[in-house]
């Protein structure tokens, strides 16, 4: 006996209706599940106001001064390399050979 399949147009219309039903459902437990916001303090919404209180730059820029003479030149481009230290060629060392006398089986 033959066994009879869905058309083709049949099976993508049920897969669709499945993925929809499943984004609905999804869409509707997020929303449900969702933490609300934190309220944001009235402080930090206020809308900043574009004007510099300018007694303060000049009490900060009267109270910070260096002279040219005391800040030390910074070397950005590092033209400068280290030179390397020459390393050292080890030297050989003469081990002396083993002798059969430290083996663990008694010679007979």
């Amino acid at each position: 006996m033959k066994k009879t399949s869905l058309p083709k147009p049949i099976t993508i219309l049920i897969l669709t209706l499945l993925t929809a039903v499943l984004w609905v459902g999804l869409s509707i437990y997020r929303t449900i599940t969702v933490k609300p916001a934190a309220p944001v303090p009235e402080n930090v919404s206020k809308p900043l106001t574009p004007t510099l209180n300018t007694s303060v730059i000049q009490k900060i820029e009267s109270s910070l001064y260096i002279p040219d003479s005391q800040v030390p030149p910074i070397n950005v481009g590092g033209t400068s390399a280290p030179t390397p230290t020459p390393a050292g060629t080890p030297t050989p060392v003469v081990t002396p050979e083993a002798s059969g006398s430290a083996s663990p089986i008694p010679q007979t």
